[in-house]
């Protein structure tokens, strides 16, 4: 009489392994979600309240610029007029059209990550029951040998689950982060009426460029690894725990690295 058999046990780790891939292929599917989709209803209405406010930062920054202008003597030409009233009017159609221009760098960002998405689905796929454990030489009193070589293949599974949430924790947290920077965009986007204050408008676009390259960045660490696992000997070789820890970490840096590209820290 046996209490368990080989095949239960090589079940139950396949079980393992399809959750855990799918939980990494959930995790890629974040990386489609886009905050200009029409069901997001937080990001239209929040820049329609928004907005208002920065129009008015517009007209404040404007009168500003116009009053310091005037009190220094340096609208002595048409030309210096007309450059306070361009600038008035650029802001304003920014503000006004924050929406679009933030689409355009979100979609730029996105467009490319989409196109290799497809090729990175069911990477962890790759991997194999045997890849994890080995039959035992010996069976054992009713087997119990094959529960033992389960519950010591536990903490893996374990370990990469962690590392799975973790990356969707990471891709969740960055959707979050570009609809509050899209819901707040006319805000900082009004200091370009402002001379003296436009380097917060730069930086914030270098900040929301950085947060839509990370997407891009994820999708090229995801697609290049499994390359490198090739060259590394393949899958088998290198550990399913090893590659699953090193995508998390990456995941978990790939914030700096996107930062580092565009040059905002």
């Amino acid at each position: 009489m046996s209490f368990i058999e080989w095949e239960t046990v090589e079940d139950w780790v396949y079980d393992w392994l399809c959750m855990i891939n799918n939980a990494f292929d959930t995790a890629m599917e974040t990386l489609t979600i886009s905050p200009f989709n029409s069901s997001i209803t937080a990001v239209s209405t929040a820049m329609s309240a928004v907005e208002g406010v920065a129009l008015v930062l517009v007209s404040l920054f404007f009168a500003m610029q116009l009053c310091n202008e005037a009190m220094l003597l340096k609208l002595q030409s048409y030309e210096q007029v007309f450059k306070v009233f361009f600038r008035f009017i650029l802001a304003k159609v920014i503000v006004q059209n924050a929406s679009a221009l933030m689409g355009i760098i979100y979609n730029s960002f996105n467009g490319l990550a989409a196109g290799l998405v497809e090729e990175s689905y069911g990477f962890l796929s790759s991997f194999e029951t045997d890849a994890i454990l080995s039959e035992p030489a010996e069976e054992g009193f009713m087997n119990l040998n094959y529960l033992v070589k389960y519950l010591e293949v536990m903490p893996t599974f374990l370990i990469l689950m962690g590392a799975c949430w973790v990356i969707n924790l990471i891709l969740i947290g960055r959707i979050f982060e570009i609809v509050v920077y899209t819901a707040v965009s006319p805000i900082p986007l009004a200091t370009f009426a402002a001379e003296g204050w436009h380097d917060s408008a730069k930086a914030f676009l270098k900040y929301y460029a950085a947060v839509c390259l990370q997407g891009l960045v994820v999708v090229l660490m995801f697609y290049s690894f499994s390359q490198v696992i090739d060259l590394m000997g393949g899958s088998d070789k290198v550990g399913i725990t090893i590659v699953a820890l090193s995508l998390a970490l990456g995941v978990a840096k790939s914030g700096q690295w996107a930062r580092q590209a565009i040059g905002c820290g």
